[in-house]
């Protein structure tokens, strides 16, 4: 018998997740008259914060094992076996990687806009990296891990004035789109790794300290800024888990939380014993106002203060000062814009 996921209908359509116990956000998978084959078996929505998937395959085969050994599987270990797909992960081929990769997004631009000086730093960053871009400016960040697997593809839009994230478009990924494109099969499930996990694999980096942060956009500012180090990001400020922080095995580690994360980080690199030296960096703790806290910066938002402090200084000449002065005026009086252009006029600076 054939089982698909249940179609949406209604929130009734939605059930409790048996991992993380959020509610309306579970779907069955159901048979052809729409009867689930068992509450344990489907997929939660929140894919980055749960990542909850026992499809029936899986099932079967563990049900195929009770009736072989004779003993029934608790329900904990039908949920383990449904979260931990060691046997088998997921991944996206890496043509996908090398056909996206671009700089062509609206934050890749700020960032240029701000690294004039250094960039084929920032560009040998880019590369290493292997950020894309998507035809409406969006960014990519794939997740590669430290076997060259490529475990999913983030995207994330992002302001090009500021290089702020939009957050009312949410998040996307890679997977999701090839599912609904009838690549991937509904089957395929993210099984997610470090950002940046797969340069703990080259012999440059055998030797250099790990700093861990928790967006992608910190871990490539951070890493034109301060390139002795590797940067990973975990994704999110609840994104520690064991299993994924493994791959730090026996390397000096560097946590630097966001400035509302260091409580909650210092407690959970307790865990972190198979690392063979951890720090919670206390940079934001110790220097972050009360307006800091409320916009809940991270450490790259230190640096890109720094980088635009240096453009403005850079940009700061006379002449530009004369430009800004008249773009001021013609935005308070659009006539005087086009009584410039009739004329011809052009601003000029008496240096001395």
């Amino acid at each position: 018998m054939a089982y698909q996921l249940e179609k949406y209908r209604n929130r009734s359509s939605r059930h409790t997740c048996p991992k993380c116990r959020r509610t309306k956000c579970f779907t069955y998978y159901v048979d052809e008259n729409g009867q689930p084959l068992d509450e344990s078996v489907g997929r939660c929505d929140h894919e980055s914060g749960c990542g909850y998937h026992y499809p029936p395959k899986e099932y079967f085969r563990d049900h195929l094992e009770k009736d072989v050994n004779g003993t029934r599987l608790s329900p904990n270990r039908i949920i383990a076996k449904g979260i931990h797909r060691s046997k088998s992960i997921d991944a996206i081929p890496m043509e996908y990687v090398t056909r996206s990769r671009s700089d062509d997004s609206h934050l890749i631009h700020f960032l240029f806009s701000l690294q004039k000086d250094n960039e084929a730093i920032l560009k040998r960053v880019l590369d290493d990296y292997h950020i894309g871009a998507t035809r409406n400016g969006e960014t990519i960040f794939w997740q590669i891990d430290k076997d060259n697997h490529v475990r999913g593809g983030k995207i994330i839009a992002y302001n090009k004035e500021d290089g702020h994230r939009i957050k009312d478009k949410g998040v996307n990924w890679v997977h999701s789109l090839l599912k609904k494109q009838g690549v991937f099969n509904q089957d395929w499930t993210l099984t997610q790794c470090l950002f940046g996990e797969h340069l703990l694999s080259s012999l440059a980096n055998r030797d250099k300290v790990v700093a861990v942060v928790e967006s992608e956009k910190t871990a490539l500012i951070c890493s034109v800024q301060y390139p002795d180090c590797v940067w990973l990001a975990t994704g999110g400020k609840s994104q520690l888990a064991v299993q994924k922080m493994k791959v730090l095995t026996n390397r000096t580690v560097i946590f630097f939380p966001d400035v509302d994360g260091y409580r909650e980080w210092t407690e959970c690199v307790k865990a972190f014993s198979f690392c063979r030296s951890i720090k919670v960096s206390d940079v934001l703790e110790q220097n972050a106002t009360e307006v800091d806290r409320k916009k809940k910066i991270d450490i790259a938002d230190l640096i890109l203060r720094d980088w635009q402090s240096l453009r403005q200084y850079r940009e700061d000449t006379p002449l530009a000062r004369a430009q800004r002065m008249i773009r001021e005026m013609t935005e308070r009086n659009p006539a005087l814009q086009m009584l410039i252009d009739t004329l011809g006029l052009v601003p000029v600076v008496d240096d001395g």
